[in-house]
């Protein structure tokens, strides 16, 4: 890869992160009003069901504030505390991990059996082990001494 490539992929990594942050919290926030229009009417397959309601409200709760998560951290997507390696695995972790966890929740709470979630929920550990790795990565980076 060239400078030039080097360098338009790192000026876009704030952008990126803008980018999912702003989409996660409106589809979150959708599927918030959804679920709240739902109970609302007392939509049978919703209010009856306590396992989708659960998973779906915590699809919502994670979707928007992983979205927050997003936005804050375009201003740490350039910062000096970590290596340029460092940053593009923080990045790709946050961006897999944040699409990952609440689409687990999202997933589990269709078509599931009595009392388990469904097979979909198999991307919400997968996608919390992700953010964690990126947000301990950009901790660990901001207690050490760069430069």
């Amino acid at each position: 890869m060239t400078d030039t490539q080097t360098q338009l992929r790192t000026e876009d990594r704030p952008r990126a992160h803008a980018r999912w942050g702003w989409t996660l919290l409106f589809v979150s926030l959708t599927l918030g009003v959804g679920l709240e229009a739902m109970e609302g009417f007392r939509w049978a397959p919703l209010v009856g069901d306590a396992w989708a309601h659960r998973l779906w409200s915590l699809a919502h709760f994670h979707g928007a504030a992983l979205g927050l998560l997003h936005l804050v951290y375009v201003g740490w997507a350039e910062a000096p505390a970590l290596s340029e390696a460092s940053r593009a695995w923080a990045s790709r972790l946050l961006r897999a991990g944040s699409l990952a966890l609440p689409l687990g929740f999202l997933l589990g709470g269709i078509a599931h059996p009595e009392g388990d979630p469904s097979l979909g929920i198999v991307f919400a550990p997968v996608g919390a082990v992700a953010v964690l790795v990126a947000v301990a990565l950009q901790m660990l980076g901001t207690w050490r001494r760069r430069g």
